[in-house]
């Protein structure tokens, strides 16, 4: 290990990438146009380059000499034994919501957690990673010119030195069009040598030796029967999982196949090395087993068979299709010149009070790329499609109520809507466990979504202090985004077979939940607001959270919308109206903040990192806010706090998808400066040298931010509603002039480009029906005009908008002055 350090003293003095030209001479390598470079290799898996396909996903550390490269796969959930199945305690709801009704809220959560028979709060099967490709290398003299690279365009990581005999690179990228990794070594002619084996995960590479000794341990006790084989140029390793149980993977499969160009290749019983090479190919696979009787190695060999062993090649098909969907969208702010620095440089270069725009461009182009690389067959998980460790933070999983939600907040908008259909896919593929826990624990029929999931969704997330398993916002919360999908799309036979049948069983579960108070107004009895506690009462269980209150109003104002357009749901609709008006309403402190519970008897907590109460702002406004300038300023006092509490001063404030949920509520206020404030620590706090994005200050791998930045930077710049166009509804004043390209709306209209500055704006627009929509601007529009396309321009009687019509399929190009 210490020699694979000894270089880093050195690194820093290097600035450039080189490479030999033909004739041997030294030249430079150009910064990826839509990338990164850094000087530093990894000093823990955290800090690796990071590529992926959705479905498998690869951590290269760097070092030149002594590489690791981190594989995990998207379904690689560690079986912890058979899944614990809430018992069926529906008899008992009364009593638990007797004791909340009687101020005993503690003892309701005691006795929650008491029925459910659990000896304490259960994770699901955590997200940990597959093994460890080890490639040993030798220099002669020492290792110079060191640097690595990732294109986010064509998903390619390059690790790149040189020593006595020349230059040295590692490529390498996961391919969506083949499924496989390909890892491409080249060198100096006779030059290229080394040793690649593949191992179990080695912890160590972790500095927390507290969490490299758990990991050790959690491995041993839950794989066995690792089985090591080389034959024919490949290398096959596979292992069991000790507590699989029926429906979990049972096995792990996976090859690596060589390919040298010249040189000479030698196996032995567990490696593969390569001397006096000057290329060498390296294709690697991974499967999980769901039926440990049936074997797939021999399917992955014939595949790769079947394959032109070309790099380039390769790289293109998957480039192709990867780089179709990152290159929807581009973001310049002024960053210029800087985007040739290093990543290490860039950080030191940003401040709070000067942010690098080319960093925060680069951040931007990171997190699309980070969340494009880990969606396949699954949403994203905590650490998205890349796992270091066997005790991941929080089990690595899907966690509902707030993470995945920003994850995943930036799909639509940010133009990659078939991605969505990974959390669709998987949301419907729950249904029944969700149906169990409405059952069993609510006493009602439809769905409750747990605050996390992996291969089950069972709600196990309670113990006695801890009330993770009354909280019922999950499924409303989910049912926006189907509902989000078809507005943005515009899809009804979605709509009709997937997004309603879903939020139908969501609105089902409230419809037997709710109760009526004294005064004819609904209860939510048990809820939890995530994870926090009311100031005056020690107990997360309590009722009338907001969010859930908020969710359920969002959620039967929209299935009564869409069942109305499709004209279904007639007996259905008159109830869900009835329900509505019914609901208790947003209320504000003495403070003038906004309520995280809707009742005078639990008291604000305001200082807990959580912002659960403002999650009606957290995609949009609802009229029942629009119309409320009192709401409008008790909502924004309470991001004002929020920031004043935990980030303001220099003050180390964790959590970052907690900003995400600030910085989304400011934007659908129309504050930018706010916004932007936000904005400000997203940037400076939370990322590390390979652009991935943690969830505590630099450190906590977590791909949350990297969903939820884009969408808060969007929404600055972009907000949308069927019918409606708002242009920079939240433009801070440190954005005097850019442009963005590529932002998907609701209404199925796509702004194809916006670019401003502070005087005129430009904005080109598709739509994919023919429509006219209404077009908002940030002040009054002194002239407009249309420079491409055919639009008609209609008054609507305000100064700031003006109706335009659209076209199916064509461009219209208009030109703004604003006074």
């Amino acid at each position: 290990m210490k020699s694979a350090y000894l270089f880093f003293g050195i690194l820093y003095l290097v600035n450039t990438l080189i490479s030999l030209d033909a004739a041997g001479k030294s030249k430079k390598l150009k910064v990826p146009e839509r990338g990164f470079i850094s000087s530093l290799p990894a000093k823990t898996w955290e800090e690796g380059l990071i590529c992926g396909n959705g479905t498998i996903g690869v951590n290269i550390l760097s070092r030149p000499l002594e590489e690791t490269i981190i594989f995990s796969h998207e379904r690689l959930f560690l079986p912890q034994g058979a899944p614990t199945v809430p018992p069926d305690n529906s008899h008992m709801l009364f009593e638990i919501r007797n004791l909340i009704d009687r101020g005993l809220y503690k003892q309701a959560t005691e006795l929650a957690f008491n029925l459910s028979g659990q000896e304490g709060f259960m994770y699901p099967d955590p997200f940990v990673p597959a093994f460890d490709v080890n490639l040993q290398m030798k220099a002669e003299g020492e290792v110079n010119d060191y640097m690595r690279s990732v294109d986010f365009k064509t998903g390619e990581a390059t690790v790149h030195w040189s020593d006595d005999r020349g230059v040295f690179e590692r490529k390498m990228f996961v391919s969506r069009a083949d499924g496989i990794a390909v890892l491409l070594i080249t060198g100096p002619a006779g030059a290229v040598d080394f040793n690649l084996s593949l191992n179990p995960r080695k912890p160590s590479d972790n500095l927390d030796l507290k969490t490299i000794g758990k990991s050790y341990k959690v491995f041993e006790n839950h794989v066995s029967d690792i089985v090591k084989t080389v034959n024919n140029n490949t290398i096959t390793y596979k292992n069991s999982f000790t507590k699989a149980y029926p429906g979990s993977i049972h096995a792990m499969e996976s090859i690596a196949k060589v390919v040298q160009h010249n040189g000479e290749l030698i196996e032995s019983s567990e490696a593969i090395e390569v001397k006096g090479a000057e290329k060498v190919l390296v294709l690697f696979d991974l499967v999980m087993i769901y039926d440990a009787a049936k074997s797939e190695v021999e399917e992955m060999k014939g595949f790769m068979s079947g394959l032109n062993p070309d790099y380039q090649t390769l790289l293109e098909r998957h480039a192709k299709i990867h780089g179709e969907m990152f290159n929807r969208m581009k973001l310049e702010l002024g960053g210029g010149k800087d985007h040739l620095l290093t990543t290490e440089k860039l950080i030191e270069k940003s401040t709070s009070d000067h942010m690098n725009m080319a960093l925060l461009e680069k951040e931007f182009d990171a997190a699309r790329y980070n969340i494009i690389s880990c969606i396949g067959e699954l949403p994203p998980t905590l650490q998205g499609v890349w796992g270091g460790t066997y005790v991941p933070g929080w089990a690595s999983d899907f966690t509902h109520n707030g993470n995945v939600p920003s994850a995943i907040a930036s799909l639509l908008m940010g133009n990659m809507p078939e991605l969505m259909m990974a959390y669709i896919s998987y949301m419907e593929s729950i249904v029944p466990y969700m149906e169990i826990n409405a059952k069993h624990i609510f006493n009602s029929r439809g769905i409750v979504l747990p605050s996390r999931s992996t291969t089950h969704a069972y709600n196990n997330a309670l113990n006695a202090r801890f009330a993770g398993g009354f909280w019922v916002a999950g499924a409303a919360w989910a049912a926006h985004f189907f509902y989000d999908y078809y507005l943005y799309t515009g899809d009804q036979e979605f709509m009709v077979k997937h997004g309603l049948p879903f939020m139908e069983k969501a609105a089902l579960f409230f419809e037997d939940y709710l109760y009526e108070n004294k005064d004819g107004i609904y209860v939510f009895s048990p809820t939890q607001s995530p994870e926090n506690t009311p100031k005056n009462i020690d107990s997360q269980g309590t009722f009338n959270a907001t969010m859930d209150v908020a969710a359920a109003k969002e959620l039967l104002t929209n299935v009564i919308s869409v069942s109305k357009e499709l004209g279904v749901n007639a007996d259905k609709i008159p109830l869900w109206t009835t329900m509505l008006e019914k609901m208790p309403p947003y209320m504000i402190t003495d403070d003038g903040i906004i309520k995280e519970w809707l009742t005078p008897k639990l008291e604000n907590n305001d200082d807990h990192r959580h912002s659960s109460q403002l999650y009606p702002l957290y995609d949009g406004i609802s009229k029942e806010i629009e119309q409320s300038k009192a709401l409008q300023d008790a909502f924004k006092k309470s991001i004002e706090y929020k920031l004043d509490k935990h980030w303001r001063g220099n003050k180390r404030g964790f959590m970052s998808f907690g900003l995400v949920q600030l910085g989304q509520a400011a934007t659908s206020l129309g504050e930018g400066e706010l916004a932007y404030e936000c904005l400000q620590h997203l940037v400076n706090r939370f990322w590390l040298n390979n652009l991935a994005s943690m969830h505590n200050h630099r450190s906590l791998f977590n791909m949350d931010i990297s969903g939820g930045m884009p969408a808060v930077i969007i929404k600055m710049l972009v907000a949308s509603e069927p019918g409606k166009l708002y242009l920079l509804p939240a433009l801070s004043e440190k954005f005097p002039k850019g442009s963005i390209e590529g932002v998907l709306c609701r209404g199925q209209v796509e702004v194809k480009s916006l670019s401003w500055d502070d005087k005129t704006l430009n904005v080109s627009l598709l739509s994919a029906k023919d429509q006219t929509i209404k077009l908002v601007m940030p002040s009054d529009i002194a002239h407009i005009a249309v420079t491409e396309g055919n639009s008609k321009i209609g008054e609507t009687g305000d100064k700031d908008s003006r109706n335009v019509s659209l076209e199916e399929g064509k461009i219209i190009t208009l030109n703004m002055d604003l006074r």
